[in-house]
């Protein structure tokens, strides 16, 4: 009886001593969360922690964005992740990559520089992204957003600047050119056609002499609207010249151009804008051994032939 006592004692005791260690144990733990927790509070970048594709935690400045959102758990209620703010363009990360997520795609490519595209309370954010493995077994991730905006946009600006003519807001000459080859390569490997359109408004000269360069300009860009206005989303429209426009047109045959070119030009002489125009149009569709050049030539040499055959028409080369 006295042996049973003291072994229920004993055993009394070393419960309660591991339960002092535990609890000092989860009070140096808890110590170090919150510790670490108010050093990435403090960083100007979103921390985020992800486990098994689910935000377990984030700091402060993630709320700085997400404003509409008190803490994670009401943010998770409406989006699965921060992917659902990716947007999908050309440069930029999205939520997939050939079926491999985003994160280990992070991870496994540091070498790389990663950038996301955000919209958030209809506000454009650019990020520059990095994640880290903290726990393989369990699937942790941390994932750095830090904010790029500011020079993104200045970078973007710059880069429009170099490829829109500055009085129309269209395609430049330049532009125009680097679509031209691209399009050039891609049929060649492809067999895909598409047709190049080139404008040349009728007697633009004559308005300059007239009316002034005032007025010739607000020709120019009444007339480049006009066209931009009844074209597709991923139709190519520049200035390429002084009152000469260059218009690609992806995947169409000459005979859908020449149908869509009479269209422009019944718009352009029924416009009323500054002063009545017309506009002559030269029409050519790819032919195989075409370089940038030849084709250039061809389509010139069609619109040649409108202006000759009296203006305000439309002619296939």
């Amino acid at each position: 009886m006295q042996v049973t006592f003291e072994l229920n004692y004993y055993i009394f005791i070393a419960i309660a001593l591991l339960g002092v260690v535990v609890y000092f144990v989860y009070k140096e733990l808890t110590y170090h969360e919150e510790y670490y927790k108010k050093i990435i509070d403090t960083s100007s970048n979103i921390v985020m922690i992800r486990k098994n594709e689910k935000i377990i935690e984030v700091n402060k400045p993630f709320f700085k964005y997400f404003r509409e959102f008190a803490n994670i758990e009401e943010f998770s209620k409406k989006h699965a992740c921060i992917y659902d703010f990716f947007e999908d363009e050309e440069g930029y990360l999205g939520a997939t990559l050939d079926g491999e997520s985003w994160v280990r795609h992070l991870v496994l490519h540091q070498d790389l520089k990663h950038k996301v595209k955000m919209t958030i309370e209809n506000k454009r954010y650019y990020f520059l992204i990095s994640a880290s493995k903290i726990d393989a077994k369990r699937d942790v991730y941390a994932v750095i957003f830090s904010d790029i905006s500011e020079q993104e946009q200045s970078q973007n600006a710059l880069k429009l600047l170099s490829i829109n003519d500055a009085l129309t807001n269209v395609g430049n000459r330049r532009y125009f050119d680097q679509k031209l080859h691209e399009h050039l390569t891609l049929t060649q490997r492809y067999k895909h056609p598409f047709s190049y359109m080139i404008f040349d408004i009728d007697f633009f000269k004559k308005i300059n002499d007239i009316y002034g360069h005032d007025v010739g300009d607000k020709v120019l860009i009444s007339f480049a609207n006009l066209i931009k206005s009844n074209l597709r989303e991923g139709d190519i429209f520049a200035r390429v010249g002084g009152e000469e426009f260059g218009l690609l047109l992806p995947s169409t045959t000459s005979d859908k151009a020449y149908t869509l070119a009479q269209k422009l030009r019944v718009l352009v002489e029924e416009y009323n804008g500054v002063t009545p125009i017309t506009t002559s149009i030269g029409i050519v569709q790819y032919e195989k051994g075409d370089d940038d050049k030849s084709i250039l030539k061809r389509a010139d040499f069609a619109l040649y032939k409108a202006k000759d055959g009296g203006r305000n028409k439309v002619v296939l080369g």
